[in-house]
């Protein structure tokens, strides 16, 4: 009874070590890249003769959404290597560049990025790559690399919240200025570049937003960004992946695995473990709004919703097995 009162009380601490210890054996997954010392016209050379007979899947989000645990269920099929954020300073500095409208960075992530599928087809078929800070230039990676689908992972706006405020975001004073574009620098990591982005609004107006009108913010504007980008492509190409319907639920991921191409041969049983490895009760804890922070978020989350819903409506969102 002790023990269990113990556990019980330190609920939040446990979640945090457990969580850290399995995401710590996930990054150790993160698949080497052999390329990656390789020149520009060397990577597109191998590159070009091996698109047409290997598979490559890119995949964004506004974050939050369930990747890792996606990824982590993709990497149990045969012949397939999946993987997020692999290079997250120089992903999340190409999402600040392309906030910025700012493209001379382009080049020299694309290479980042061929180097890293070359490296996956070096040892199966099928490269899966992923990034939320893919939400800027979603569409440039599409047309340079042409994947096989596009996947966008849309969870709901409370959801998205609770995640990103228990992850933190936004809790420390931002004291930047988001609409001026800093050079690249090795003092500011994916932190700083993966949050302080061009958000279409006066600095005043960021700065006078609580921690819950930023995350609101951001969340927003990125889900109509992302929206935007994808909206001139053809929507065959694209899948939409919902962690609220996808959680723990076999038959919608094994259904929109199939969409994919792919098959996913492990049981029920197998497939309910991977979640531990990815996730924690400590990011999921429900937050409470105060009457101003509700109302300060009513405009985002309005804007939110209505993109949502042609997310849902406009591309192959649902995914059950009949």
């Amino acid at each position: 009874m002790f023990v269990k009162k113990f556990i019980e009380k330190n609920k939040y601490i446990f979640s945090v070590i457990k969580f850290k210890y399995f995401n710590r054996k996930f990054r150790n997954t993160k698949p080497k890249n052999i390329y990656h010392s390789y020149g520009r016209n060397e990577i597109n050379k191998i590159y070009d003769s091996k698109k047409n007979s290997k598979i490559l899947f890119l995949q964004t989000q506004v974050g939050r959404g369930g990747a890792k645990w996606l990824i982590d269920i993709i990497n149990s099929i045969g012949k397939v290597t999946a993987f997020g954020e692999r290079n997250p300073k120089q992903e999340s500095f190409f999402r600040y560049c392309k906030s910025h409208n700012v493209e001379n960075y382009n080049e020299e992530f694309l290479d980042l990025i061929k180097s890293e599928i070359l490296s996956d087809w070096e040892t199966g078929d099928v490269s899966y790559i992923s990034s939320p800070y893919f939400s800027h230039g979603i569409k440039y990676l599409y047309e340079k690399l042409q994947p096989k689908k596009l996947i966008i992972l849309v969870p709901s706006f409370n959801r998205v919240m609770r995640s990103f405020k228990n992850k933190g975001w936004y809790k420390e004073k931002i004291k930047t200025d988001i609409n001026q574009f800093l050079e690249k620098s090795e003092k500011l990591g994916s932190h700083f570049y993966g949050r302080i982005i061009n958000l279409r609004v006066s600095n005043d107006k960021f700065k006078s937003l609580s921690q819950i009108g930023k995350i609101a913010l951001f969340i927003s504007t990125t889900l109509e960004k992302i929206y935007n980008e994808i909206s001139t492509i053809d929507k065959n190409k694209i899948l939409i992946f919902r962690i609220d319907d996808a959680d723990q639920n076999y038959k919608y991921c094994k259904k929109f695995i199939n969409k994919l191409g792919l098959e996913l041969k492990v049981n029920e049983k197998k497939f309910l473990e991977f979640k531990k490895r990815t996730s924690a009760v400590h990011e999921n804890l429900n937050i409470y709004l105060t009457n101003e922070e509700k109302i300060e978020c009513e405009k985002y989350l309005t804007n939110y919703n209505y993109y949502e819903k042609k997310f849902l409506q406009e591309f192959d969102s649902k995914h059950y097995l009949k």
